[in-house]
């Protein structure tokens, strides 16, 4: 019986629902799916055949730890899913300036200190009056603010929420994308670098978070060929190779 450890986190150690329909397939299958937080005891990930890694939501509040905790993945017996270089680059959006040094389609974006000086040269460089600060080490819409010089407060609320929710790690600045509240946000999903589906996330009324805790929704979408030729072209921008992919049979988001 194949042993297989989900990984979650402490705050929350269950299998999220959307985890229950393929932990039970899994099962059927003959697996064992067991629940265990990353920042728990180790030896359940030591023990396992498989190890995935799906609702470590709380990471960003103990990034360092996380990169340990990636680090002593790669040394696990069993596979993991997905490989843990590729998570640990993910996990500082970062990610985003090494793909757009390599050609990818991304919105222009400056790093800055969380301080209102910092913030506001940035949206200077960028000739922004409107824009949107996000840490580089954050989940679930956490420190998102948006900006704007001709409101001097946004800027110091903005350098406040920062250094208190993103620990006073670095701010992305970007321009405010209208796009997000007219189209929605859509994201692909790839399985060993096949493209599977894509679902198009929508938010609330006068709000950019797409997230469904603070009230966006989520359904099914049929992305044309030119969007879909777009994402299927980032996948060779990753620094994990099609054939690691296949092999390990991972899916990217």
């Amino acid at each position: 019986m194949k042993q297989i450890a989900f990984a979650t986190c402490r705050s929350m150690p269950e299998l999220q629902p959307d985890d229950v329909p393929i932990a039970k397939a899994l099962e059927a299958r003959g697996a064992q799916v067991q629940a265990v937080p990353w920042n728990g005891p180790f030896q359940p990930f030591q023990a396992a055949d498989i190890v995935v890694v799906r609702s470590t939501w709380d990471y960003f509040e103990h990034a360092d730890e996380f990169a340990s905790w990636l680090i002593r993945l790669e040394a696990v017996p069993g596979k993991v899913h997905n490989s843990p270089d590729l998570m640990a680059w993910n996990a500082t959006k970062t990610y985003l300036l090494d793909l757009a040094e390599q050609g990818a389609p991304l919105p222009p974006t400056r790093l800055a200190k969380p301080t209102v000086e910092a913030l506001s040269a940035a949206m200077q460089e960028l000739g922004l009056e409107v824009a949107v600060a996000k840490p580089v080490i954050g989940a679930g819409a956490s420190g998102l603010t948006i900006l704007r010089r001709d409101d001097p407060t946004t800027l110091t609320q903005a350098a406040t929420k920062l250094a208190a929710d993103a620990v006073g790690c670095d701010a992305m600045v970007q321009p405010l994308l209208d796009e997000i509240r007219l189209l929605g946000e859509t994201s692909f999903t790839f399985f060993g670098g096949e493209f599977s589906h894509a679902v198009v996330k929508h938010p609330s009324k006068d709000s950019i978070l797409v997230q469904a805790e603070h009230g966006g929704s989520t359904k099914r979408a049929s992305p044309s060929p030119q969007d879909l030729a777009v994402a299927q072209s980032m996948l060779t921008l990753l620094p994990v190779s099609y054939t690691h992919l296949r092999a390990h049979e991972t899916s990217l988001h």
